[in-house]
């Protein structure tokens, strides 16, 4: 059944859809706290093993990687594991998130929403570990290549490092999400005056999110990245080809069940 556009809005579906929503954030939480706790016991050892991957000449026992601030290490590693637990959580999160919205939404917007959710749950994983696995230790030999002070003992902070990973991770990860997003909704035709729909307050959205939440490293550049990821993010979707009949929600013009 096409689900109903009336504007009067019933109070009592109102507070059951209310309920449902605060049901899924409870499980969310829960499960998050469990994959924290799992996650704080393994955390050391996944670092270790990104260590020993990168191209940096800290020694055989560390000793020229240094933590100059014992509290700021605390925080990244509890980003490490918040990070670990987000992206273990994603596929739950997904099904949770269409269970939820599924009744509500039209025909084409429930396939949209799949695909979105399906693609997300697949390339954000893969771009993160491939940016771990491939990306930053490339841009340190770079950077290492590009020369070091002669004669001078270089240390190197790992609290930075982690957090210019984490940085690069946060920005590829809003970048992919807003993409996706933008991309499928002009390949379903949800297209209105030649633009994609809410792809003004997706692209303000995901700018907020990276100039709020990079870290210290990247002052001065925040809203350069945001600007640039929105921009590169819009471009990219304009390429997407609108596959089905444009879109409205107030026409005859989507498909039953």
């Amino acid at each position: 059944m096409t689900p109903d556009h009336n504007p009067t809005v019933d109070p009592g579906r109102f507070i059951v859809h209310l309920e449902e929503l605060n049901s899924i954030a409870r499980k969310a939480a829960f499960v998050m706290l469990l994959l924290c706790i799992f996650w704080s016991f393994t955390a050391n050892q996944v670092v270790s093993m990104w260590l020993e991957i990168v191209p940096l000449p800290i020694g055989p026992n560390n000793e020229n990687l240094s933590v100059y601030g014992p509290f700021e290490w605390i925080q990244i590693r509890w980003s490490v594991v918040i990070l670990l637990s987000m992206l273990t959580m994603l596929p739950m999160v997904s099904v949770l998130t269409y269970n939820f919205a599924k009744t509500g939404l039209f025909p084409r917007e429930r396939n949209w929403l799949t695909a979105v959710l399906i693609l997300t749950t697949t390339i954000v994983p893969v771009s993160i570990i491939v940016i771990w696995a491939f990306g930053i230790p490339a841009l340190i030999d770079f950077s290492r290549i590009s020369g070091t002070p002669e004669g001078i003992l270089v240390r190197y902070d790992a609290a930075s490092i982690f957090s210019l990973g984490l940085g690069i991770t946060w920005v590829m990860v809003v970048w992919s999400v807003t993409t996706i997003t933008l991309s499928l909704s002009r390949i379903f035709g949800m297209v209105s005056s030649g633009k994609t729909r809410f792809r003004n307050r997706l692209l303000t959205i995901s700018s907020g999110i990276i100039i709020l939440t990079l870290p210290v490293e990247y002052d001065g550049l925040k809203l350069v990245i945001a600007i640039m990821m929105a921009l590169l993010a819009d471009v990219i979707s304009q390429t997407a080809p609108v596959k089905m009949t444009l879109w409205s929600p107030y026409g005859n013009n989507d498909s039953t069940t």
